[in-house]
Order: structure tokens, then sequence, then C-alpha cells
């Protein structure tokens, strides 16, 4: 048998030292070779004197500029010789435990200096040129590997593919600045957007706008000769790779059409333009075309008509997904586009218009990707407006580790209620509907307003070209340029030639009359690079920090739910992560992983992780993640065999169904071996296994239960076995009536014991306890810390759950002796952090978070974190608790398009980390969470 150990940063299976404490805003970095330094001397990476040379070279090149000079003597704590000492000391720790320290201070330098990756060969400090462990900065003293352990950066497939491998180690470049008392919505709107600020003190009012019912009565920007106004229409289909059908389905039934129309449309006039964005669908419709309509659509390619956007695999979402994943779905994008067209079609423009809200994380991977704008939808209408007020619906997306700018990226909101063409000429959805001519004759069931769009002809062009116009000026005084972005397109549109041709023949006749009888507007067909080409430089953008949940489309309908929708494919998602890691540490190239690597990717969707898709595409997306974590464990355990010599061996982790809880399958009776595919020593019971080595060990590795050394005087209470002491446990449940697989509504709050009666059974003293639909396991650790002090109380949580009554929603309610006063932590993508502040006048549902990996509260005494193996939703509604959801059971469809509840619940896993710290953190906000 063989094991893998878990590989992410959050993986429970003993990560050992990479996760061994919170990861907070300093500490959000690989702990691979002990580099936590205190806040003044966190850039000091090496005790090698080249560091003093660095900063020698440095003053004697007038390129870095003088202010580049101060931020790394600042990073340097200025004190040379004491950050010398401090590293020395660091580095002699670190060499007691066995651990030799990388020296590529060159390059880290430079990444520091640049707050950004070293080069396009790494991230977060990236491969040396003399050593490719780069970021990880690890090597066993005693390093004997096994043939065939070799990890990824010493098998060839380095630089490029190896940044998600990175991404995966959670590693941050510099501390994140959190707020902790927010600030006057007037100073949080001014040229700095701090949207942690922001959200804690915007009124969040609903006013009827009028015709754009979310804003107000907007005037249109006059017309200048001098300056006219230009317009880029853009053409685009969004379409889902698995939502009400699968992804199979929709591209046998629509996508494949939707593609030929297109190609077809815009061969008949070269004015015309297009914009694809899902790669999943382009590289299939490519591999069914004939060689003569590959050769045109080069063409078409070459000349700019057909422009690729963002061009990963699929159109991610933001919440629930780990950096690492989205690197991986972007790059099998990429890597596509590159082999086929070459790299001059890589896109530079991001185009998201309907992930369900928006991580800077994003920003940060598209920026590290050498892209130059993107384009954003899906933001809460409130926020919309007062963006949309103070014209700073364009801003450069700062990182909250980024203090130089060196990360911004410049990125547009669009501003209206919606994508489709009724809300995006302009704030009257009523005439843009009428600009739709895929409408024309009741397609696509005509306009709601009940004005239908009229064919243009040479009677009506002048009428009704004017009337366009008049939208588009009033869309451009919500901006500061003279440039508006007009999309047209909604989903999977174009489906027929004589769709397109009603586009396209439609809005050239309007083109045409404007372009020659209107002074002062210019108005054509383009792509996004269009737009961000034209608009680049015209005004200075105000700096925006934060993300952009939770989203609420309209009233208090908050889009919560999806944060925990079908849970347990949320676990296997990062099941599939986890093994397709574990499989680059051991050798294998991303050739080699393709097709699982794809079909991780394909589930980033934002329909798949969210789990807001119908019941039988979310069973294909198992399927194909299934057979995924099969093909991948196939070739880890070939490859185990050739270091063990043993050709007999295959996993132990099997499952009998595509949505099936996995189970552990080794006979203990049996030789049976692990793998560690992380940076640092993991354990096996009394056994240490090396980095990306393969040993023989005695299972089980971990039982419920305090591990020798770990004793944090436990308390159960003794009728429900309910952890007391040190922290309190609670299982809750929400008894709601409304909602959906998006949608979180609260209703009734009510204890589960009590309010289901269940009989408990209590085991081990209370470690284990279970029900008929609930069972926890705890697991006591002893992880030291940083300094190799055992401090913190730290106790895994297992879980298992089956959810079978409708209108029910799982939580448990962790509760701490903390004083957080409504200031709430919570992770984005595994590599970021955001703030949250309680706010008693807003709905419960709008307090809801996602939590991809962790949420953390804290005072000047404690800080509780919960760490999870997979994404959920999170919340703290009362001082001093964590509430993290475990599963949500829906009768009614939340009328987002879906057309069903969620009912499909199996048996789920949930394991959760906690860890309670009074010792050896910063509690200060001045230094830990300060912008």
């Amino acid at each position: 048998w063989v094991v893998s150990f878990g590989a992410m940063f959050l993986t429970i299976q003993q990560p050992a030292q990479t996760r061994q404490r919170p990861e907070h805003p300093r500490r959000m970095k690989s702990k691979a070779a002990g580099k936590y330094q205190d806040e003044k001397h966190h850039q000091i990476q090496s005790a090698d004197t080249s560091v003093l040379n660095k900063l020698k070279r440095l003053r004697v090149d007038p390129s870095l500029g003088r202010q580049r000079l101060r931020n790394v003597e600042e990073a340097a704590g200025r004190n040379l010789a004491e950050a010398w000492t401090k590293a020395e000391e660091w580095e002699a720790k670190m060499l007691e435990r066995g651990v030799e320290i990388e020296r590529n201070v060159v390059e880290k330098a430079e990444g520091m200096l640049r707050g950004a990756h070293v080069d396009r060969g790494g991230q977060h400090g990236g491969p040396s040129k003399k050593n490719k462990g780069g970021g990880i900065g690890i090597s066993n003293a005693n390093n004997k590997r096994a043939p065939g352990s070799k990890p990824m950066w010493e098998h060839g497939d380095t630089g490029y593919h190896y940044r998600a491998d990175l991404a995966a180690l959670a590693q941050v470049r510099k501390p994140i600045a959190i707020t902790t008392q927010p600030s006057d919505t007037a100073d949080a709107a001014k040229d700095f957007i701090d949207m942690r600020d922001l959200t804690a003190t915007l009124p969040f009012a609903n006013p009827d706008g009028g015709a754009w019912k979310q804003g107000w009565d907007v005037p249109p920007t006059p017309l200048d000769a001098s300056n006219p106004l230009q317009v880029f229409v853009i053409p685009h289909a969004h379409c889902d790779p698995g939502w009400i059908k699968t992804f199979d389905d929709y591209f046998r039934s629509q996508t494949s059409g939707i593609l030929t129309s297109v190609y077809n449309a815009l061969r008949k006039d070269e004015r015309r333009k297009f914009i694809w964005a899902e790669i999943s669908y382009f590289e299939w419709w490519w591999r069914e075309q004939d060689k003569a309509t590959q050769e045109e659509t080069r063409k078409l390619v070459a000349n700019g008509q057909l422009e690729f956007v963002t061009g990963g695999w699929v159109q991610p979402d933001e919440a629930n997904t780990q950096r690492y994943a989205i690197e991986v779905q972007l790059q099998e994008g990429h890597d596509w586009l590159r082999q086929t067209f070459g790299e001059q079609v890589i896109p530079k423009y991001g185009w998201s218009i309907d992930p369900f809200g928006y991580s800077p994380t994003m920003a940060d991977i598209l920026k590290d990707y050498g892209f130059e704008g993107m384009l954003i939808q899906r933001v809460h209408y409130a926020v919309k407006k007062e963006l949309a007020e103070r014209k700073h619906l364009e801003f450069m997306w700062r990182q909250t580790y980024d203090e130089t700018g060196q990360q911004d990226i410049f990125t547009h909101v669009m501003p209206f209620y919606s994508y489709d063409v009724p809300h995006t000429c302009g704030p009257d959805p009523s005439v843009c509907c009428q600009f739709d001519f895929a409408r024309l004759n009741r397609g696509y069931g005509g306009c709601p307003w009940h004005k239908e769009p009229q064919r243009i002809t040479q009677s009506n062009v002048a009428e009704r070209a004017r009337l366009l116009l008049d939208q588009y000026q009033k869309k451009a005084s919500l901006y500061r340029s003279n440039v508006v972005l007009a999309p047209l397109g909604d989903d999977f549109r174009y489906r027929t030639d004589d769709e397109a041709e009603n586009q396209y023949t439609n809005y050239q006749m309007i083109m045409d009359y404007l372009n020659d009888n209107v002074p002062g507007v210019q108005i054509q067909f383009g792509g996004l690079s269009d737009y961000f080409t034209a608009v680049r430089g015209k005004f200075e953008p105000p700096i925006l920090k934060g993300s952009f949940f939770t989203y609420a489309d309209r009233d208090e309908d908050y889009w919560s739910g999806y944060f925990t929708s079908r849970v347990f494919d949320k676990a296997l998602d990062r099941k599939l992560e986890q093994v397709l890691y574990a499989a680059s540490a051991m050798g294998a190239s991303a050739e080699e992983l393709r097709e699982p690597r794809r079909s991780l990717s394909l589930f980033q969707h934002h329909d798949g992780v969210t789990g807001t898709a119908k019941d039988h595409v979310v069973e294909d997306y198992a399927r194909y993640m299934r057979n995924a974590i099969d093909s991948v464990q196939e070739w880890m355990s070939k490859r185990a065999q050739t270091s063990t010599e043993d050709t007999s061996l295959r996993s132990c982790w099997i499952s009998k169904a595509p949505r099936s809880l996995g189970h552990f399958a080794c006979d203990i009776s049996q030789t049976t071996y692990v793998f560690n595919p992380l940076p640092v020593d993991q354990k096996c019971g009394d056994a240490i296994v090396p980095p990306h080595e393969t040993i023989e060990a005695a299972l089980p590795c971990e039982e419920a239960g305090s591990e020798n050394g770990a004793a944090s005087a436990i308390k159960f209470d003794p009728t429900t076995g309910m952890m007391t002491h040190p922290l309190k446990e609670e299982w809750m449940v929400w008894k709601v009536q409304r909602g959906g697989a998006y949608l979180f509504f609260p209703g009734k709050i009510a204890e589960y014991l009590k309010e289901t009666g269940e009989q408990v059974t209590i085991e081990e003293g209370g470690f284990v306890v279970s029900t008929p639909k609930w069972k926890r396991t705890i697991i006591e650790k002893k992880i030291p810390d940083e300094s190799g002090e055992g401090t913190a109380k730290v106790f895994d949580f297992i879980f298992k759950t089956k959810l079978e009554t409708d209108n029910e929603e799982w939580f448990v309610r962790f509760t701490a002796p903390i004083a957080n006063d409504g200031t709430f932590h919570t992770d984005l993508n595994g590599a970021n952090f955001d703030t949250h502040h309680f706010r008693a006048d807003l709905p419960i549902q709008s307090q809801v978070f996602p939590m991809p990996t962790l949420a953390s509260i804290e005072d000047t005494s404690q800080r509780f974190t919960v760490l999870s193996e997979h994404a959920q939703g999170t919340a703290s509604l009362q001082n001093g608790s964590i509430d993290v959801w475990l599963d949500r059971r829906l009768r009614r469809d939340d009328e987002r398009g879906l057309g069903q509840g969620v009912r499909d619940n199996v048996l789920t896993r949930t394991r959760l980390r906690l860890l309670l710290e009074t010792e050896n953190y910063d509690s200060e906000p001045s230094t830990e969470f300060e912008i």
C-alpha cells in the first residue's frame, strides 16, 4: 500500500510544520525553512553577506531610483548589523533541526524590491538560478531521496507550472495589512478605497432609482467634437462549462454551434470582432475542425477579430477556490493557446462577468501572469452605486501586502445589474433591450419591458441610433474617461448564423449612421484590448484594496449560501488538488498530468465548485474528479514502485462511486509506504517522513485522543459529549424557509441535539461523539511553533454528517474567551486575508463569508483560529465565536436560474483544525493588521 500525505497547505492529514500555526497576515508563507522573523526583519531571509553587497549595488543603480532603495533599506530594518545578527540566529536554529536555508539572496532581494515574483520562472521568491528549490527553501540534512521521489523542481517542470505548486504552500510576500477600526465612509471613498472600511460603514440603502432601479436618473455626458466619445461594442457569449446541462451536453447542443456561427460571421466583414473566454470549449471545438477551418481561424485571431480574454480553462469562482487551483486552470488555458497559436495570443486583459463576488487574489494572479487590466461585474449593487457616484468604477486594484503599487492592476467594474444587453448599453434596460437584435420576433422571449427591438432600416436608423447614443452618453457619465465599453451578448448567445447576422448587421447600420452624421462620437466593434488601450492614460485612477464579498444582486438577497452548497464536492475538489500536488512532488510534469489538471480546472468554474449546478451536472463533475484522482494515484503507485522495488503497490484511498465518501482501505497487517510531498518533515505515528521521500510506516498515523506530550486539560459535557474547555463546542442548525443553492436566508436557530432529540453515544471519554446523522472525533495535537516551542492548543475536529432533512443548514459553533468586538478575519483563496466588522443593522445573511481555508478572531490576550481542509461558509455572530457551516439542504429554488433546490446531500467529511494561542503571536493591531 502507498499513502500520500495531504499536500495542500491546509491538508489536515498530518500537515506538520507547514500549517502548525494559524496563518495570519505575517505568517502566511512557508515555514519550510523556519523563515518567520519579527516585523522589522521579515524580509531578511539569509545571513549571507551578499545582502550588504546587494544594497551597495543598488546605491549605484540609477534605474532603481531612490524610493526603491529606501524600500530595501526599510525592509532590512535600516540597522544592517542587527538584521544580519537576527538572520544568523534563525539560521543556527534551523541548522540544529537538520534544515539548510537557501542563499539565493540576489533573486530574493529583487523579489523584495518588486513585491512580486523574481521572474516569470517562479512565484513568491521563485526558483533560484542556482537552486531550483526557490521559495520553498528546504532540503533535508540527510537527504537520501529515493529514486522516483524527485520533486517537481528537479524534474524539469520548473518555472511556469511550478508557480501553482508554490502557491499551494501559501507563501505571501509581505505582511497583510488589515483594518481593525473602520473609518468614515466619506474618507474611505476619496482617492483610496478600502473595501473593509467601506463595507463596515456604507448604509446599504436601496431606494428606487427610477429607470436604473439601483441607481439614479443619470444625465448624459455632452458630446464634444474636439474630444469624441469613443464607444466599443464588444460581442461575446457567456458559455458555462456546466450548469443546467453538463459540459459535454452544452458543447454538443449549443457551444459548438455558437463558435461555428461566430466563425462564419467574422469571415464576412473584417470590421466585426468577438471575444472568447472559456478555453475548455474552444479547445474541443478546434479539435473537431478541419485544417482549412483551423487556418481561417488562425487568420481571425491574427488580425484581432477573434480575441481571447483571460484565457483560462474556465471563468473560475473566486470565493471557494484556492490560489493553486485558480493558477492551474489559467495555466491549462494558456498552455493550449500558446501551443496552438503562439505566445502572442496570450491575453493581457481579464474578463470575469459571472462569478458571484471577487477576490483580490485573482487580481494578484493576473498581474503575476503579465495582465494589464481586468473587468468584473457581480459587485454588490450598493457598492456599485457608491463607486459610480464618485466615478470610482475604474481603479487600480492594489494588494494589501503591496506598499509600492508594483502589483496594481487597472480594473473596470460594469455598473448595472447584469451583463446581458438590457443592462449594458446604459442605465435604462427598457431602452437597451430594444437593441438586443437576438430578441427580434420574440427571440429569447422578447423584452420584458414590452418594448421590442426593431430591425434597423434607412427610415428608422436616425431615431434608433440617437436613442441608443443617449444611453451610451449616460453610461459615460459614470466614468472618468470619454471611452465607453458596451458588451453585446448574454448566456449562450450567437447560436445560429441568423442570430449572429442580426446583431452584426443592425449594429453596423447604427455605427455607420453615428460616425457619418453625429459629431463628437466614434463607435465601432471592438475587443476588450481595444477598450483598455483607448482608456489607458486618460485619467489618474483611485486605489482600491480589499474584496467584493458578500455579493447581493438585489434587496437583501445575499449570495452566501453557495459558500457551503454541495460541500461534499468542495471536499472532493481539495482531494484532487492534494494528489496533483503530491504527484508533482514525486516528479510528474504538467504534461503527464494534463487530463487530471483539466478535470480540476473544469470544476473551478463558477457553477462547479460553487455547488450551483443541476444534480446530474454535479454528478458529472464528480465523475471527472474521481477519474482524475484514480488516474493520478495510479501514476503515483507506479512511481513509488520504482523507489520501493515493490511492484504490487496500490493506493490506500478508494471510493465506490463519484459522490461517495472515500475511505482508507489499507490493511495494517501488510507493508505500507507513506510519501511526504511537502518540503518539511511529517509524522505518521512515531515515524518521521522526510520531505519528498517514501518510507515504510506502521498504521494508523493518528488516533482519537491526545498525542504524546499534548495536554490541555480538556473537558467534555458528560451528557452531550461536547467540548466545554478550553473551547466551547455547539452543534447548531438553521431552520429556514427560504434560500437555495445561491442564497442563504436565516430562519430559526436551534441547538441540534435539543432540536432533534437524537441519542448521543460518547466514546473515548468524549473524544468521539456520535448520533445517527452526525459524528465527531477529536485529536489533540502537539505541534511546535516556529521557535520549536509547543505553546498553542491544537485540536483536530473530524465531522461526518449526513443531512437528510429539508430546509436545514448545519453548522458548528466554537466559542473562546475572546473579546473580538465584532472583528472577524477570513482568508481569500488561501493566499490573502479579509477583515469583517459585525453590523447589527444588516441582515445575518450579509455577514456570512467564504472560508476557503481559515477563519480567526483575537483580542490582546488570545487568538482563536479555525482551519479547514475544504471550503465552506463562516460567520462570527457573537463575541468570541466562530460558526463553520457543515452542510445545507434546501427544498426550494432561489430564482437565480437553477430551477431546483439542493437535496442531493451525501455523507460528508469535514476536518477542522482549531488553534488557541496565548503566546508568540503579535496581538497589536498596529503591527499585525494595520494598513
